[in-house]
C-alpha cells in the first residue's frame, strides 16, 4: 500500500507544473470558468423558457377545453355550422338519443390576434355561445364585472370582447374602453364589456391570453360567416360512435 509521503512524492510534480499554469495565465483560466458558467446558464434558462412556454400553452388549452370530452373538427377552413345545428336538433336520425343521454355540445370560433393596447402581445380570441358554455367553461359566470356581467352588451354590442380581470389591471383597461385587435394584418377595433376572473391561480394564468366574444362576432370579426373552429362535446364512447356514423365525410371526431 502506497504511504502518504510517497503519494505526495509522485504527483507533486503534477500539482506543481498545474500550478506553474495557473500564476502564468490566470486570466485564461478564469475565462475558462466564467465561459462554462456561462453556458450552463444558458441552457437552464433555455430549458426554462421553453417549459415555462410548453406551460402557458397548456393551461391556455385547458381553459378554452373545459370539460370537454370530444370535439368535432373539419377542414383548414373550420366547418359548416349547420352542423351544429343538426346536432342540436338531433336531426340525426338517432332515435336512441333521448333527452337523459344527449350529447351536450358547444361551438367554438378561434383564432390568434394582436392586441396594440396590450403591447402587441398575441392574444387569442374566442367565439363562444354564453347559453351553451356552463356545462363547459364557468369562466363566463359571475357577478357583474367578472361572468358575462353585461349579458345583454355582449350579446347585441358589436364587436364586444371580455378579458381576464388581471389582464386589464396590468394594462390599465376598464369596463367601455376599446382595444384596437390586428386581425390578419387589418386593425379592428372592438370595446371591453366584461372582465372575469378564474378561482385559481392556474386558471388567472391561461385567462391572461384570451379573449372571448360572441360566436356572431367572432365569425364576422375572423372572416369565417357560417364556419366554426369546432365543436367541443361532452359525451361517452357509445354515443360518439353512434355519432360518428352520421358525420359527414369531412367531419371527424377528436378526443
Amino acid at each position: 500500500m502506497m504511504s502518504k509521503s510517497e503519494f505526495q512524492v509522485r504527483n507533486w510534480p503534477l500539482w506543481r507544473t498545474g500550478w506553474r499554469r495557473l500564476k502564468r495565465r490566470p486570466l485564461q483560466y478564469l475565462l475558462f470558468v466564467i465561459g462554462v458558467a456561462v453556458g450552463v446558464a444558458m441552457m437552464v434558462s433555455i430549458d426554462l423558457a421553453n417549459g415555462s412556454a410548453s406551460r402557458a400553452f397548456e393551461l391556455s388549452t385547458n381553459a378554452i377545453t373545459g370539460k370537454a370530452t370530444h370535439r368535432i373538427v373539419g377542414e383548414v377552413s373550420g366547418l359548416d355550422e349547420a352542423v351544429y345545428q343538426r346536432l342540436k336538433t338531433k336531426d340525426w336520425g338517432l332515435e336512441s338519443f333521448d333527452r337523459q343521454s344527449s350529447i351536450i355540445a358547444a361551438p367554438v370560433v378561434e383564432e390568434y390576434v394582436l392586441a396594440r393596447e396590450l403591447g402587441n402581445q398575441p392574444m387569442r380570441l374566442v367565439g363562444v355561445d354564453p347559453f351553451a358554455e356552463p356545462p363547459f367553461r364557468d369562466y363566463l359566470q359571475g357577478g357583474a364585472e367578472s361572468g358575462l356581467g353585461g349579458l345583454v352588451a355582449f350579446l347585441t354590442v358589436p364587436n364586444s370582447v371580455i378579458l381576464s380581470e388581471a389582464t386589464a389591471v396590468t394594462h390599465n383597461i376598464t369596463l367601455g374602453d376599446a382595444i384596437t385587435l390586428e386581425i390578419q394584418g387589418e386593425p379592428i377595433t372592438v370595446q371591453v364589456v366584461g372582465l372575469i376572473q378564474a378561482s385559481d391561480g392556474n386558471g388567472n394564468r391561461a385567462l391572461s391570453s384570451i379573449f372571448f366574444t360572441d360566436i356572431a362576432s367572432a365569425q364576422s370579426l375572423l372572416g369565417m360567416t357560417g364556419r366554426l373552429s369546432h365543436i367541443d362535446l361532452i359525451a361517452d364512447d357509445a354515443q360518439i360512435a353512434a355519432l360518428s356514423e352520421w358525420l359527414p365525410a369531412d367531419v371527424r371526431i377528436e378526443t
